[in-house]
């Protein structure tokens, strides 16, 4: 399975490298409710000066890709700080080079429409997430039990 799934992302990586964009699905609740398990989002590959915080990023940490919100850019480092939506803290920074793209738009499972991300909305989630975040937080946490039950 594993080698599998390393062949998988190689092959959206070079996908990502032709300057296409990539279709995956989105298993955690991490960026609830943006983003719930099951839905699809859209990955394009992104130029370091076109980083901007709001914007929802896919990274490789520790073996997985993550879709987070960027909350902050370091240019010396050349580092980035992301949090999830649904988590209460941001995580530790990443560096540039782990950052595979970003989504460009999600399509909900449970619903017939798709919708472009990184609005205005998306930017103000930036300033909201430490206190959002906790709330969106124990939601996620209600909702997730639900799916579990329901499904």
């Amino acid at each position: 399975m594993d080698q599998n799934l390393n062949e998988y992302r190689r092959w959206l990586d070079q996908l990502l490298d032709k300057g296409q964009t990539v279709q995956v699905p989105v298993h955690g609740m991490s960026m609830f409710p943006i983003l719930m398990p099951r839905d699809t989002v859209q990955i394009r590959r992104i130029k370091w000066e076109n980083l901007n915080p709001g914007q929802v990023l896919v990274f490789e940490c520790e073996g997985k890709w993550i879709a987070h919100r960027l909350i902050a850019v370091n240019q010396q480092e050349k580092s980035l700080l992301t949090r999830g939506d649904g988590l209460p803290a941001p995580d530790k920074p990443i560096m540039a080079e782990k950052v595979k793209g970003v989504i460009v738009k999600i399509i909900k499972t449970r619903s017939p429409f798709a919708w472009t991300i990184n609005t205005s909305f998306d930017r103000f989630m930036v300033f909201a997430g430490p206190l959002s975040g906790k709330v969106f937080w124990f939601l996620g946490r209600v909702v997730s039990w639900g799916l579990r039950v329901w499904n």
